[in-house]
């Protein structure tokens, strides 16, 4: 074996792993792998290391120094057949690091692409009742140049069925605090209008609020 000869030939010539590497100008962990076998050298390398150790490439590849072409030919073909398997295994482990990165970037970027999806409207029962729901109507929020969407829905009552609300709003009107849609309202177009935006009703259907709040 190809490892095996390297060693032997290496220690008997009087090298270490690192003073081999010197003279072949890589790093010692390269001649490490080569007699671990878990690389080989390509045929350039391959001839400075018999140059170095004073050895044919016959005798590193485990055969007597050929005397005939065929012999000489056959060694080349070990040669390519030894350099062709290190280059699939390559090719395996570039194939394997490479799925790896995807799904590495994927799992990193994967919140990076839901977060600003997930806060454009958050939807959720804020209170349930026998009755179905008696109305609605949308909002659309302006402030700053900014838009922020609101869906609200009620019952005969006027109590809230449903809110499907930008994260924007819901991070600044705690919804805990409202159970009358008329109440809720109010509060959307004052917190909005305080602060030099706007709130002007997109749609409306059903029965109407008591007293929607006008926007100018």
């Amino acid at each position: 074996m190809f490892q095996d000869n390297l060693k032997a030939l290496r220690k008997e010539k009087g090298f270490t792993q690192e003073s081999l590497a010197i003279e072949l100008h890589v790093v010692r962990q390269t001649v490490s792998k080569w007699e671990k076998g878990l690389s080989v050298p390509d045929a350039e390398m391959l001839q400075k290391l018999s140059e170095v150790l004073e050895t044919p490439v016959a005798r590193l590849l485990g055969a007597e120094l050929p005397e005939e072409e065929a012999q000489r030919n056959e060694i080349a073909e070990q040669l390519a057949k030894i350099n062709e398997q290190l280059a699939i295994k390559n090719r395996r482990g570039k194939r394997v690091l490479k799925a790896v990165v995807i799904v590495l970037a994927i799992l990193v970027l994967l919140p990076v692409i839901l977060f600003p999806l997930l806060r454009a409207t958050r939807s959720f029962d804020v209170h349930t009742s026998e009755t179905e729901a008696a109305g609605t109507v949308s909002f659309m929020c302006e402030l700053n140049g900014k838009e922020y969407p609101c869906e609200l829905e009620y019952d005969q009552n006027y109590r809230i069925v449903s809110l499907m609300e930008d994260f924007y709003i819901a991070d600044h009107l705690d919804i805990s605090q409202y159970t009358d849609a008329n109440v809720y309202a109010a509060h959307l177009f004052d917190w909005f209008t305080e602060r030099g935006g706007t709130v002007r009703i997109a749609a409306a259907s059903g029965e109407p609020l008591a007293e929607l709040p006008q926007s100018d």
